[in-house]
């Protein structure tokens, strides 16, 4: 058999391998629960009033280790238009510490700066995300601090919206109730590209034979 079949093969192999990293790490994040506390109770991570419904998920951290971030997809249900105002909205950490917030697409030297508000249309639908600034920080490149969630830990949301009247604020208190340990994570992500590169470094071992 030629080297070049050989090659792909190892290839093919470490794609597999790769693939079960990632099986293994979205598993791990599939069996994370969250719920919300406040304003309304709910284990589906759903809220809704005459004005909007928002529904929330939680950005995954670098890897899939941790989570660096609340995502949400939030339906304008009123007749006129909304804006999110980024620069009223914050996020409160499980050390009680709160966070002016970035969204998707905002580059990572603009943290902090002020964010032109978001508009969304009547019947409209934005899906985005809100990264705590503090935590983005550059050593060696830009990087996002894990947000530090573990079973038990409590952390919010504050939401500042414009134009659907005096009660233009929703302020979200989360519960996370089961949340896989990071160094847990850390560790089978280690383990499987050690495996990884063991089986390949095999591979080839036995080519040169």
């Amino acid at each position: 058999m030629s080297k070049s079949i050989h090659a792909r093969r190892i290839v093919a192999l470490g794609g597999t391998l790769l693939l079960v990293i990632a099986a293994s790490l979205a598993a791990s994040a599939a069996a994370a629960t969250f719920r919300i506390l406040t304003p309304v109770r709910s284990d589906v991570l759903t809220y809704s009033d005459a004005n909007i419904t928002i529904s929330f998920t939680m950005r995954l951290g670098s890897y899939g280790i941790g989570y660096s971030g609340i995502s949400f997809t939030i339906t304008n249900k009123s007749a006129k238009a909304i804006e999110l105002d980024w620069d009223r909205s914050s996020v409160t950490l499980p050390d009680g510490q709160t966070s002016n917030v970035m969204h998707e697409g905002t580059l990572f030297i603009q943290r902090g700066t002020s964010t032109p508000p978001t508009t969304i249309p009547p019947g409209g639908k934005l899906s985005d995300s809100m990264i705590p600034s503090r935590n983005v920080y550059y050593s060696d490149g830009w990087n996002i601090q894990s947000m530090g969630i573990k079973a038990g830990s409590q952390f919010g949301l504050y939401l500042a919206l414009n134009g659907i009247g005096t009660s233009n604020s929703y302020n979200f208190t989360f519960e996370a109730v089961q949340v896989p340990s990071e160094v847990g994570q850390v560790g089978n992500l280690l383990l499987i590209s050690l495996v990884l590169l063991a089986v390949l470094g095999l591979i080839s071992l036995a080519l040169d034979l």
